[in-house]
């Protein structure tokens, strides 16, 4: 399981210097460390920490201030522990616009989503689709009476918002019509946001460090502090030939009467 946490170090690894550490001292509303933090005053203010270790591992805090060998934030309700791992960016490229690059590159894919809302009565043929449904991938049909059975359908279209069966092949009585669609991701809400195990992890950290360069090159231009071109360069370079999903790209076969058969590749 990959979370925004996950993904977002990942993508800071890409476009700027990350420093790891170890806490030598801790509060919930700060940690210290005597041996990596030793940059003058302010250096970290409005950063971003990652806790990598410890009861708090996973979480994304901002630095609300940095002075001596210690970085101060929001509190997180208990103290962070002696030996606890943490890595920290500075502000140059904030929390915010991180997950903005990984929210674009996930926006340029799909996920999966399922719909079972829809009943069969072994008549109709015609089904309005729900709100929200559409770019159907495939559909199933399960049959209660018996668990764990809900053999494909591949006599179906979709036209106009509407699923059609074609004649002969309604789902019977009490059929669930599982649709499964092309849904965008979920929305990255919190740190803890899970990342779809459909997403391509290799395309998703690539893809959002070039989103976010290109960011990074209009706030910075060319100033050589960023290396921005040459973060760039390695970036795209590494995006060849990875597609966004895990699967590959779907391919769809038209089948009697309808479009109930695909492959990836």
């Amino acid at each position: 399981m990959t979370t925004l946490a996950d993904i977002s170090l990942k993508v800071a690894q890409q476009v700027t210097d990350v420093l790891d550490g170890a806490a030598t001292a801790g509060a919930a509303t700060s940690l210290t460390d005597t041996v990596n933090l030793t940059q003058n005053n302010q250096y970290w203010d409005r950063g971003t920490i990652w806790i990598q270790s410890g009861t708090h591992a996973g979480k994304v805090l901002i630095v609300t201030g940095h002075a001596g060998n210690k970085l101060s934030f929001a509190t997180i309700g208990t103290a962070i522990a002696v030996g606890n791992l943490f890595s920290v960016i500075r502000f140059s490229y904030p929390w915010r616009q991180i997950v903005s690059a990984i929210r674009q590159a996930l926006e340029t894919t799909h996920v999966t989503g399922e719909d079972a809302s829809l009943i069969g009565d072994n008549e109709t043929l015609n089904f309005i689709l729900p709100v929200g449904v559409y770019d159907i991938k495939r559909v199933e049909l399960e049959r209660p009476e018996v668990p764990g059975y809900q053999p494909p359908s591949h006599h179906w279209r979709e036209i106009n918002g509407e699923l059609k069966f074609d004649f002969g092949y309604a789902p019977v009585a009490d059929d669930i019509i599982h649709i499964f669609y092309r849904d965008q991701h979920p929305a990255l809400t919190v740190y803890s946001t899970v990342i779809s195990d459909e997403i391509n992890l290799e395309w998703l950290k690539y893809k959002a460090a070039a989103n976010l360069l290109m960011w990074g090159a209009g706030q910075y231009g060319k100033n050589p502090e960023y290396l921005i071109e040459e973060r760039m360069n390695i970036a795209l370079n590494n995006l060849k030939g990875k597609m966004a999903r895990r699967d590959g790209p779907d391919i769809e076969l038209k089948t009697g009467g309808g479009y109930g058969a695909r492959f990836a590749t």
